[in-house]
């Protein structure tokens, strides 16, 4: 006989027996939260029973129900046609509306009214962060311009500091005259900097051209970007050895220290000399002194503006040097083009950088730019930017090309050497009105330009520079004297009349100012509260001013609003003067 088998048994392991738990308890919270979301959900739908055939009138209840029924789909029907038809009544209308607008005078006075709209509103925003604008110019080129007389009046000798690429575009005329009137014992030494960008031959002119009128130099600040021990091109190996380090080492220092140590000797100073440093923004003034001190002692930047005041550093206990902010005196005719092309505007701040750039393909050519960046011919400066935008990857959404931002980028190459150009001096010298023969001759005296130790020097530290090919670069014409409109003499003493202010009134509360910002309306106050006193007036948008545009209900609204506050505020004088007037009627009473 076959023996029975145990049936299984339905014991489980607790933690499988809890789990299973676990997972019913959530599916039935699940099944009551949608219970409770959707209460109709749990009932089922009530079906048509039919007529009993019990019903005596069967017949003629089903005929009703059936007539009932046809009836609610004629109508139905009825409202499916009606609701068709006013669409189509709404579309005829539409198209008849688009039909009398199609006429073409009516679009283009329509085009040109919006156009005009539209360009009053950004003339009138332009106009608004001109003004704002110029007056943040004026007051930082007045307070440049301050730092800048202040160098010129403690230095023994002052450094024009220009751009060998272009000395006589980097000239300001202004500065030299500024020198010159600051005193007779004033010497003036322009000191070519950038010497590296240019082919050897070409520097050479230069100094020759410009030693007949006042000193000149040659100078390569250090590029290198250690905070200590910048290094000087002195080992003659270096040129062949290693070219690196012949690029970034300062070269020109042992000649600039030669030129001031032949100056004191010959005016028999025994103190020690202070050396000022002048010229427009971003030449390489501090990167000057920061070399020849061997560290960075002075901040620096690819950017215009980033010295603020006057700085002294002493490179040793015979000569004081002193850093100025680079000013732009400018004249009213002086463009942003003009500017940016010498470097000393910010292309960040530049309206139109395409400007500047059709000037760049007219001075350098489109041979050279399509050699430059191996481009395609090109016929127009929009062209030559869109065809850039797209080889450099710089591309807006929609793949359209960044003219804008190819723009910024040549006028960046521009500045900083990657486009390599150089001007020729003139082949005759003519000499300028503002400097006399005499002080020229007096100056190359005192300097000791003929010394056989300078020339040496000087020969040693061109020749050390690297060579530059002609394949690489391009001669273009100068862009001529930077001419220059000097600070008033009534600007000057209106500036330090604000200083004595400032100084003697600190510590008085009751003095007033007033003070105006784009168009908003003058307002007097403490200067202690002069932030809380400004306040600005709410610029109204043209385009409300349109028929269908005004806001009537906003309006409506805002009157009704004015109306409750000014009759709140009536309610509350009322009852304060009732109130004081009920305090004086009790008093009588009780006397």
């Amino acid at each position: 006989m076959k023996k029975q088998l145990r049936a299984k048994s339905h014991r489980l392991p607790l933690r499988r027996k809890y789990t299973i738990l676990k997972k019913i308890k959530e599916h039935k919270r699940k099944v009551n939260r949608d219970l409770r979301r959707n209460p109709e959900k749990k009932r089922k739908p009530r079906t048509d029973r039919g007529v009993p055939n019990s019903c005596p009138f069967k017949e003629e209840i089903l005929l009703d129900m059936e007539k009932l029924k046809q009836l609610k789909e004629r109508e139905q029907e009825a409202k499916r046609a009606e609701i068709l038809a006013k669409r189509k009544q709404l579309r005829e209308a539409k198209l008849n509306g688009n039909r009398s607008l199609g006429n073409l005078e009516t679009l283009a006075k329509d085009a040109e009214k919006r156009d005009a709209m539209f360009q009053k509103k950004n003339n009138e925003a332009a106009e608004v962060s001109k003004q704002n604008s110029d007056a943040l110019h004026d007051n930082s080129a007045k307070a440049f311009y301050k730092e800048f007389r202040k160098v010129i009046e403690a230095a023994d000798v002052i450094l024009e500091v220009l751009d060998a690429r272009d000395p006589i575009g980097t000239r300001c005329k202004t500065v030299e005259q500024a020198v010159l009137d600051a005193g007779a014992n004033k010497r003036l030494v322009l000191l070519l900097n950038k010497a590296d960008l240019v082919p050897k031959e070409n520097l050479t002119q230069w100094l020759k051209y410009l030693r007949n009128e006042l000193p000149a130099i040659a100078f390569k600040a250090s590029t290198q970007m250690q905070s200590t021990k910048l290094g000087r091109g002195r080992n003659k190996f270096l040129k062949s050895s290693q070219p690196e380090i012949q690029t970034s080492n300062c070269l020109g220092a042992d000649t600039l220290m030669t030129l001031l140590g032949n100056y004191a000797r010959n005016k028999g100073i025994k103190t020690a000399i202070r050396v000022g440093v002048v010229g427009l923004p971003n030449v390489g003034k501090s990167s000057i002194i920061n070399s020849l001190k061997r560290s960075k002692s002075c901040n620096v930047g690819a950017v215009p503006g980033v010295t603020k005041m006057m700085q002294e550093v002493a490179l040793d206990s015979k000569i004081m040097l002193l850093d100025s902010p680079g000013i732009v005196m400018a004249t009213g005719d002086a463009s942003d083009t003009t500017i940016a092309l010498r470097n000393a505007l910010r292309i960040d701040s530049l309206e139109d950088a395409i400007a500047p750039v059709e000037v760049i393909l007219k001075r350098t050519g489109k041979e050279y730019m399509m050699l430059q960046y191996n481009l395609s011919n090109f016929e127009t400066t929009q062209e030559f930017l869109c065809i850039l935008a797209k080889r450099t990857g710089q591309l807006r959404k929609g793949a359209v090309p960044d003219v804008f931002g190819a723009a910024k980028k040549i006028l960046h190459e521009w500045n900083t050497g990657k486009i390599k150009y150089f001007t020729c001096p003139p082949e005759t010298f003519s000499p300028t009105t503002h400097i006399a023969a005499s002080i020229v001759a007096d100056m190359a005296k005192e300097f000791s330009l003929d010394d056989a130790d300078f020339n040496q020097k000087e020969t040693h530290d061109i020749e050390q520079l690297p060579s530059v090919k002609p394949s690489t670069t391009v001669a273009i014409e100068t862009m001529g004297f930077f001419e220059g409109k000097p600070e008033s003499q009534d600007d000057v003493s209106m500036m330090e009349c604000d200083d004595n202010e400032k100084v003697s009134t600190n510590g008085k509360d009751n003095e007033t100012t007033q003070v105006k910002i784009g168009n908003s309306k003058p307002v007097v106050g403490t200067k202690d509260r002069l932030k809380k006193s400004v306040v600005f007036q709410k610029k109204s948008n043209p385009e409300l001013l349109l028929p269908g545009n005004q806001r009537s209900n906003k309006a409506k609204r805002l009157q009704m609003k004015k109306a409750k506050k000014d009759q709140a505020r009536r309610e509350k004088v009322g009852e304060k003067l009732a109130s004081d007037m009920e305090v004086a009627f009790s008093g009588l009473g009780a006397n």
